[in-house]
């Protein structure tokens, strides 16, 4: 059973990412908009080879260092695998991000950027379910973020290494994001 919630919750994510695109076909944008005024897209932002590894290693180095705190911090069971699961994927995605990086002569910055660290620092200062849910409307906000950084590497990436290292993460990030909304309760979401 949690499975099959999972699976459902991992493709309405994967829909509710794709459906910005659909808008942007006039036929479908008629039938699904009856209102009078126009549908518009907008165009996905470019994104340089080097900001998109910069803040792709930032993100993973971030949910790597919070995900090591809530398997020390954190409560609910939950919580815990969760971490663990994140901690693993994104150790993955950070050394494949610094071989592309390395590979194209690029530098990330070390470490977290300024409201990353924020956020861990908070963390660092909470434990039991007040650490729990503080944790998760993190990680909800970093995963959504993350899908969106992937998705603009994905479709505006300089180099075709770019763009496949995001293309090969996105089904992670939104697995992650997935699993979140499940576990997520409603009004701490937001």
């Amino acid at each position: 059973m949690l499975t099959s919630r999972r699976r459902l919750a991992t493709a309405t994510v994967a829909l509710a990412v794709a459906l910005p695109a659909t808008a942007a076909s006039p036929a479908l944008a008629e039938r699904a908009a009856p209102a009078p005024h126009a549908v518009t897209q907008q165009p996905v932002p470019d994104i340089s080879d080097a900001d998109f590894l910069a803040q792709a290693a930032q993100a993973n180095r971030f949910e790597i260092v919070s995900g090591q705190l809530a398997k020390q911090r954190a409560r609910s069971r939950v919580v815990r695998a969760l971490a663990r699961m994140f901690v693993k994927d994104h150790t993955k995605a950070l050394a494949a991000g610094a071989a592309v990086a390395a590979k194209l002569g690029i530098t990330p910055p070390a470490g977290l950027n300024p409201q990353q660290q924020a956020t861990v620092d908070l963390l660092a200062r909470l434990s039991g379910r007040r650490f729990d849910r503080a944790w998760l409307r993190a990680q909800l906000a970093a995963h959504v973020q993350a899908v969106a950084l992937h998705l603009r590497g994905a479709l505006n990436g300089d180099t075709q290494d770019v763009r496949t290292l995001a293309i090969l993460a996105l089904p992670v990030v939104s697995q992650h994001l997935g699993e979140l909304t499940i576990v997520t309760p409603r009004k701490h979401r937001h």
